[in-house]
C-alpha cells in the first residue's frame, strides 16, 4: 500500500458531520493512511494517538477497554466485601483512583493508555458499588426505593458539568489529571461516611453495628432504639452469620419467576448498551455542538430517572408503562431520516438531537426501574443473586456499545437508527415483566375499618 501523508486541518471540518477520511457514498470506506500531521488547538486522543483514517476504529477500542473495567470492578468488589467492609473498600477505591487516573494522563503510549484506563474504570467500580452497598442498607421504605433510583442521577449531573470542566484545559492529559485529583476531597469526606450495619452484622462486628444505629438517631433526631438492642443485635448478627450463602445461579432454581427473569435480563442487556452508546454517539451530530448536546443528553437522562422514579411509587403497570414508552421512543428516532438536508446546520441538529433525546429519556426510565425493582421478581434469599446476575449480565452485553456507535462510517444515522431498533425491542421485552407494586397502597377494607370505628366513637 502506497504511503499517503494527510494534512488534517482539523478546524476546516469542526462544522461538517462528515469525517474527511470517509469516502462518501453507500458504500463508505475508510482510507487507508499512515502518516499523519495535526493542526488544533485542543490536544485530544485523537490527535495524540492518530486515531484517524483507518486507525478511527481505536477509538471503539479504548472505550471497550474503559467499559471492560466497569465489569470487572463490580465483580471484583463483589469478591472483596466478603472480606472488606463496603466503606473500606470505598477508601481503597478512592487511592487507586487517583494514582490510575493520573497514569492514565500521562502515558504517552496508547497501550498503555488503555490499561491504565481499564484500572481506572475498576477502581472508580470500587468506590460506586461499595457505595450503593451503603446506600441501599442505611434507608428503608420509599426513601430507600428513592435512594436506589435516583442513585445514577450524579452520573447525569458529571455527564453534564464535563463540557465546562474540559473547557478549562488544553489537553486531554490536563483533563485527566483534573477529573482524577478531585477524588482527594472525597477522601478528606469519608471520615463521615458510615458502614453498612447489614454487612457488619454478618460479619459479628455488633458493636460497630450498634455505633452506627446509635448514631443514625441522633441525625434523624428519633429514639427508635429499645433497651434490649443489645441483645437484638446480638440475635440478628448470629441469624445472618448462619444463613447458607448459595451461589446466584441458584435464583434459577425458582421455577415461577423463570420467565421474568429471563425477560429482565435480556432488558438489562438492551437497555444498557443503547443507554452507554446513545451517549457515545452524541458526537455524531458534529463537535461545533459537543458541549451543548451533552449537557441535553444529561437533563434528559434526568428527567427519564425522575419519570422512572413515578412510575414505581405511583403505579401499578410500571413494567408495561415503560415498554410503552420505549416503543414509543424508538420509533421517534427513527424520524431522523424524514429530517430534510436543505435546512441549516443549526436546525438539522436541533430536530436530530430533539429525536434521539426523547428515546435517551424513556431509557433512562427503563434503566431506573430495572435498577431498583429487578430483585422483586425473585424470592427475598435469592434478591442478592438477582442483582448481581443482571448487572454482570448486562456489563458483559455493554462491550459491544461502543462498536455499534462505530458504524457511523457506513452513514451518520446509522447508529441512532440501530440504537432506536434495539429500543423498540426492549420496550416489548420489559412490557412483559409482571411483578407486585412496589409500595402496596393501604388496602380499601382496612380504611372501611377505620372509618367505621371513627363513626361508633364520635356517634354520628
Amino acid at each position: 500500500m502506497a504511503e499517503q501523508r494527510f494534512f488534517l486541518h482539523l478546524q476546516h471540518f469542526k462544522n461538517s458531520d462528515v469525517k474527511p477520511w470517509i469516502k462518501p457514498g453507500h458504500g463508505s470506506k475508510i482510507i487507508p493512511c499512515d502518516t499523519f500531521e495535526h493542526h488544533a488547538e485542543y490536544q485530544s486522543i485523537i490527535t495524540q494517538f492518530d486515531l484517524v483514517c483507518s486507525r478511527d476504529i481505536l477509538v471503539a477500542t479504548t472505550q471497550f477497554f474503559h467499559l471492560f473495567g466497569v465489569l470487572l470492578g463490580g465483580i471484583i468488589t463483589t469478591k472483596l466485601l466478603e472480606t472488606i467492609s463496603p466503606r473500606n473498600t470505598m477508601l481503597l477505591g478512592m487511592y487507586a483512583q487517583i494514582l490510575c487516573g493520573c497514569i492514565t494522563g500521562l502515558v504517552d503510549v496508547f497501550e498503555l493508555h488503555m490499561m491504565f484506563r481499564c484500572l481506572s474504570a475498576i477502581c472508580c467500580g470500587l468506590m460506586y458499588t461499595a457505595g450503593g452497598v451503603i446506600m441501599s442498607d442505611i434507608t428503608g421504605g420509599k426513601h430507600r426505593t428513592a435512594t436506589i433510583c435516583l442513585f445514577e442521577q450524579f452520573w447525569s449531573v458529571g455527564v453534564m458539568l464535563l463540557p465546562g470542566i474540559a473547557s478549562f484545559w488544553q489537553s486531554w492529559s490536563q483533563l485527566y489529571l483534573a477529573i482524577s485529583l478531585p477524588t482527594f476531597i472525597l477522601i478528606i469526606l469519608h471520615r463521615w461516611i458510615p458502614d453498612s450495619p447489614n454487612w457488619l452484622l454478618e460479619h459479628g462486628r455488633i458493636m460497630e453495628a450498634k455505633s452506627v444505629l446509635i448514631e443514625s438517631t441522633k441525625i434523624n433526631k428519633n429514639t427508635f432504639l429499645q433497651n434490649d438492642i443489645d441483645l437484638q443485635l446480638k440475635t440478628a448478627s448470629q441469624a445472618e452469620m448462619d444463613k447458607v450463602s448459595e451461589g446466584w445461579w441458584m435464583i434459577w432454581k425458582e421455577k415461577t419467576a423463570i420467565k421474568n427473569l429471563l425477560r429482565v435480563h435480556l432488558a438489562w442487556s438492551i437497555f444498557i448498551v443503547v443507554y452507554y452508546g446513545m451517549l457515545l454517539n452524541i458526537r455524531a451530530f458534529g463537535r461545533d455542538h459537543l458541549t451543548m448536546n451533552t449537557i441535553i443528553a444529561g437533563a434528559c437522562e434526568m428527567i427519564g430517572t425522575f419519570g422512572g422514579l413515578y412510575l414505581i411509587i405511583c403505579s401499578n403497570k410500571k413494567w408495561f408503562w415503560c415498554g410503552l414508552l420505549n416503543i414509543a421512543g424508538g420509533l421517534i428516532a427513527y424520524i431522523a431520516w424524514i429530517i430534510p438536508t436543505n435546512i441549516s446546520e443549526n436546525q438539522r441538529v436541533m430536530l436530530l438531537m430533539l429525536t434521539a433525546m426523547v428515546s435517551k429519556a424513556t431509557i433512562s426510565v427503563a434503566l431506573s426501574i430495572l435498577t431498583t425493582c429487578t430483585t422483586e421478581l425473585v424470592s427475598q434469599p435469592m434478591k442478592k443473586g438477582a442483582a448481581y446476575s443482571a448487572t454482570v449480565w448486562a456489563r458483559i452485553w455493554l462491550l459491544g456499545a461502543p462498536f455499534i456507535g462505530a458504524t457511523i462510517i457506513f452513514g451518520q444515522l446509522i447508529p441512532q437508527t440501530a440504537f432506536g431498533s434495539l429500543t423498540i425491542i426492549g420496550g416489548i421485552i420489559i412490557g412483559g415483566i409482571h411483578s407486585p407494586r412496589t409500595h402496596p397502597l393501604a388496602k380499601k377494607r382496612h380504611f372501611t375499618k377505620n372509618l367505621f370505628a371513627l363513626q361508633k366513637l364520635t356517634g354520628k
